[in-house]
């Protein structure tokens, strides 16, 4: 999302939005667990032929994939938190 699509957005729909995207990491955190977890499991299980360690290599981009984007939206997140921030700073005009 660019800087452009929510800064014209008013402070109750920015922390509607930033409630959204805190589901949205949410899910991307639950993938990344999931992920963990079957790798986990195959490895534990052992590699018994080449498409086990393709589904483990599948899972593994899958996870920091899932990172780099929760990341990436954590950035933008803290640039809305920033913005909410300097409006309550500022003294309102009656």
């Amino acid at each position: 999302m660019r800087d452009a699509d929510w800064q014209h957005l008013d402070d109750e729909p920015l922390e509607r939005l930033l409630v959204e995207r805190w589901v949205y990491r949410g899910i991307l955190l639950g993938v990344i667990f999931l992920a963990a977890i079957i790798t986990t499991y195959l490895g534990a299980r052992g590699l018994v032929d080449r498409a086990d360690q393709i589904t483990i290599v599948a899972l593994l981009a899958l996870a920091f994939a899932a990172g780099a984007v929760a990341f990436t939206m954590r950035q933008q997140d803290l640039k809305i938190h920033r913005e909410l921030r300097r409006r309550r700073a500022r003294p309102s005009n009656p």
